[in-house]
Order: structure tokens, then sequence, then C-alpha cells
């Protein structure tokens, strides 16, 4: 990790260099739009001249960081992806499309803002299984008397998994963290106002208290619910909760998907003030890949009804 670490102190050279540049270039033009144009012309010309050098600080700034995220990648990210998931593609830059996350009809409000990253991609006991970060926003305005302020707000911020589901079905069955009656009114009303993606849906109760106490389940139809909610996945799902907290899935035509909500940015390198290996960072990361792996393992998807071994 020698290699890693020397990647990281040049980056942070690199840093303190560009910043130090930015900040006297900011100076100067401030000093020269004072003195020599002064009045609104000064202080638009000094605007527009800091933006041109942010614009640059950052393209300077991420030249500088890419060897040494690029190592860590190599060095640190490989190594513990094949430990927890062997054989699993990491693609920093690549994500989940829009198009799928709309699909798994978990959150009934269409984000205005949408980005993803950090795709996994691979095969688990031969279970085809798909992850990644996901990060979905809305726009809300708030007027006042002096007029309306645009604003962004979080629908789903973590980690969206996408999985094949071991039984042959046709029809949807939605599963939400359940947080009360609160979240059931806000649900229910969405369902009823979102009539085109989620019409024909309805309120199943199942017969496990304990896992009626953590989720709240919206089918298309209650025989459809209990052929997908067996015993053994509601117990399942309820250890899923118990271990790694809370999650949304759906059940849609033999696909299964998974939203874990996950506050921080995973699996990027420690600032570059910080020590290239972070036990801490790990850990989570770590955590991480293994709540994902458990979307197979534990969940049983890797089980035909039949008792056998999903096939490669």
């Amino acid at each position: 990790m020698e290699g890693l670490e020397d990647l990281r102190k040049r980056s942070r050279a690199a840093f303190g260099r560009n910043w130090l540049f930015f900040l006297l270039l900011a100076a100067l033009s401030l000093a020269v739009s004072l003195l020599f144009i002064r009045g609104v012309a000064g202080w638009m010309v000094f605007a527009v001249v800091v933006f041109g050098l942010f614009i640059w600080l950052q393209v300077k700034n991420g030249r500088a960081l890419a060897p040494y995220r690029e190592a860590y990648k190599n060095q640190v990210m490989g190594p513990l992806i094949e430990a927890v998931l062997p054989g699993f593609e990491h693609q920093p830059d690549a994500g989940i499309d829009q198009e799928t996350y709309l699909a798994s009809r978990l959150f009934p409000t269409r984000p205005d803002r949408y980005s993803s990253e950090d795709r996994f991609s691979g095969k688990l006991a031969g279970v085809p299984l798909t992850f990644a970060e996901v990060h979905a926003e809305e726009e809300q305005e708030d007027c006042d008397d002096d007029g309306c302020d645009s604003h962004y707000v979080t629908i789903f911020k973590g980690l969206f998994a996408v999985a094949e589901f071991p039984k042959d079905f046709s029809g949807t069955v939605l599963v939400y963290p359940d947080r009360s009656e609160k979240l059931l009114g806000h649900l229910s009303r969405s369902l009823q106002k979102l009539g085109g993606r989620f019409r024909g849906l309805q309120l199943v109760k199942l017969e496990d208290p304990e896992f009626e106490r953590r989720f709240v389940v919206f089918a298309s139809d209650p025989v459809t619910a209990r052929y997908v909610l067996s015993t053994s996945l509601m117990e399942a799902l309820r250890r899923f909760r118990d271990q790694f907290g809370q999650v949304y899935v759906s059940f849609i035509d033999g696909t299964l998907y998974l939203a874990a909500p996950v506050r921080e940015d995973l699996f990027e390198p420690p600032p570059v003030w910080r020590r290239a290996v972070d036990v801490g960072r790990l850990r989570r990361y770590a955590q991480a890949l293994a709540m994902m792996r458990a979307v197979v393992t534990e969940l049983g998807l890797n089980v035909r009804i039949w008792g056998e071994r999903a096939l490669e």
C-alpha cells in the first residue's frame, strides 16, 4: 500500500497548489476589477473570472485525483470485492438506469434529478445480481411574496439491487417498511392518485404478526402476494430487516428489486488529507457488499421452489 499512500500525498500536494493558484488569481482579479473597472461592471467581470477559475480548479483537481482513485480501485476495492463477492465486476462510473429504477414501482414520485454510480454485477450461486448506488431527487418550489425558490429533496439515496426471483409468476408485490399509519396513509393516497402505474394494487394483510410489524404489503391481488411471500421468505425478510435496517422490496413478473437507504457515498477513496487505508471505511464498505450478498443467500434466491440450486 506504500505506492497508494505516495499517490495520495502527491494528489494532496497538487490540490494544495491548485487552490493556492486559484486564490492568487482570484485576488488579482478582484484588485484589477476594483482599481481599473470599478462599479457594477467591475464586480461582473470579477464574478465571471472567478467562475472560470473555479471550473479550471475542478478540472485540475479531478485530473490530480484520477491516478489515486484508479490505484484505490485496484489495490483496495478489488481485493475487498473478491473476498465478499468473488467474480463480480465493479464499474465505478456505471450505474442502474432510471428506467430500471422506475420499473421497480417502489417509489411513487418520478425523480426530476437522477444519478447512479458504482455498479456491481455478477452471479452468486448461479443467480444474476446487479446493484449500484442510486440517488433520486424531486424538485420542489417554495414561494412567498418575493417570488419562488426551487430546491431538490431526496426521494431515495442508497443501494438499489435487481435479481432474478426463483418463482415464476405474473403480477406485482410491493413490500414497504411499516413506519406507522402515517406511511400507510401516504402510500395509500399515492397509490390512488397515480392510477396508471399502480392501478389495481391493494393492501394485503398476511398471517405473520412479526412480519406485519415490520412491513406493509401492496399487491396486484392477495393470491399473488401469498404465493410470492411464503412463510420462509417472510421470515428471511424479517431477518434481513433486523440485520441490515430499513429495506424496500418489490417482486414484479419474476424479478426482485430491493432498495436499502444509505446516507453516505460508498466505495470511494478517503479524502486526500486522510490516510488511504481507513479501516472503519473499509468495514462499512464490506458490510454494504455483505448486505447485497445477503439479497441472494439470506432471501433464498439461489433455491428453486422444487429445492434445487439455481443453475448457471
